[in-house]
């Protein structure tokens, strides 16, 4: 089938039905690759029938992703942040889970899944970060960096968009940005100058224990939403926006960086594909946007500002913009604002407006309200895959 002459010629002579019922259970990667040896295949996408048949049989094929997973949920709450242990579709039985060394007053972790059983936790402002394991106990203080020692007249803050596995070298890294604002306790500007707003990348490694600061001359800047993030495939994955001008919106787009080579892609986000008509009075180029992992490909969640239809779709290959594929319109749904995160294959998981959690079921459309309070701002859901087998580097 790569041999372009032999592929066209099996083509005109494979019926049509064939190709149909062949190709519909293709990933979509691949997909987007046939199309181009076959005029008809690259119509398919265009093709409802085929789009219906090609929705369900990929959200309906659990990938192995989701094998020996269950949930967890981090809620922000009232000074702290607390994580549970869920079990049954309903969240019938949330058991609390204790942070590492008892508990640790507002942290998050870093990504919507655990990666060979860690996780990385996080300060909502500074502090100690963490890698930890729940199931063993092991964990790791993740020491400060160099460039954590700054002048007195600016204030930094952390933007952590990345935790994820080198498997070439055998390592844990975690990936972040730093910002330096001016202090307020401070009228002192000889440091202005030399110090940018938007400052330098920084990289951990555990196989080092050390810090260092990665080639970049990437100018997107990552959003502060503590969802959007995730690790697939030896790469960290996360939101960004950029502007041109002062007087154009914001613009957001998708940023990967592989953590073997230190390479950066930048994808541009494909049109929030949705029927304009049922709304008025709303703003086209204000929009909302949610990364997430919707059985193991990226997916988009996106809606306008002020609506409440969302288009779901799924990117066949980073860095090109033209391999996103719408893959299903969900709504108007009038009282789940805002995607918190994916349990599995098929299931969504909404923040409602009166602060409960929701399943919205891909396959039907169906929602099932949950009696689970969600009123703080941040609201996280993790896939936890259990590893009790110890890491070298890390200290129970």
């Amino acid at each position: 089938m790569y041999n372009k002459f032999v592929a066209q010629k099996l083509g005109n002579h494979l019926p049509d039905d064939l190709a149909f019922s062949i190709l519909f259970k293709l990933p979509l990667k691949s997909l987007k690759r046939y199309g181009c040896l076959h005029k008809s295949w690259a119509l398919l996408l265009e093709n409802s029938n085929f789009m219906e048949l090609f929705r369900n049989n990929f959200i309906s094929n659990q990938h192995s992703y989701y094998d020996d997973t269950s949930l967890l949920l981090c809620l922000d709450q009232p000074y702290k942040s607390s994580l549970f242990s869920l079990s049954g579709r309903s969240f019938q039985n949330m058991e609390k889970v204790n942070w590492p060394k008892g508990h640790c007053s507002g942290y998050f972790t870093l990504g919507s899944s655990s990666i060979n059983g860690f996780l990385c936790l996080y300060p909502y402002e500074l502090g100690t970060m963490y890698l930890w394991n729940p199931s063993s106990g092991e964990f790791k203080i993740i020491p400060l960096s160099p460039i954590e020692y700054i002048p007195d007249s600016m204030d930094p803050q952390f933007n952590y968009v990345g935790f994820g596995y080198d498997c070439a070298r055998d390592d844990y890294k975690v990936i972040r940005q730093l910002y330096l604002f001016p202090s307020f306790h401070t009228e002192d500007t000889r440091y202005y100058e030399e110090w940018d707003i938007h400052g330098p990348w920084e990289i951990y490694s555990l196989r080092s224990n050390s810090w260092r600061k990665p080639k970049s001359d990437i100018y997107i800047y990552p959003r502060c939403e503590e969802l959007d993030k995730f690790y697939l495939e030896g790469m960290c994955h996360w939101l960004g926006n950029w502007r041109e001008s002062y007087d154009e919106p914001e613009k957001t787009y998708l940023v990967s960086f592989d953590l073997s080579n230190d390479e950066w892609f930048i994808t541009p986000l494909p049109p929030v594909d949705i029927p304009l008509e049922i709304y008025s009075n709303f703003d086209i180029d204000l929009r909302n946007c949610h990364l997430f992992l919707l059985n193991g490909s990226i997916a988009l969640i996106s809606n306008y500002y002020d609506t409440t239809t969302f288009c779901i779709s799924i990117l066949a290959e980073i860095g090109k913009k033209e391999t996103w594929t719408k893959l299903v319109t969900l709504g108007p749904l009038l009282y789940l604002p805002r995607p918190i995160g994916i349990g599995n294959m098929r299931n969504i998981l909404f923040r409602t407006t009166d602060g409960k959690l929701a399943w919205l079921d891909l396959r039907t459309h169906l929602v099932e309200k949950l009696d689970v309070n969600a009123h703080g701002i941040i609201c996280q859901l993790i896939v936890y895959k259990e590893n009790l087998f110890p890491t070298i580097g890390i200290n129970s």
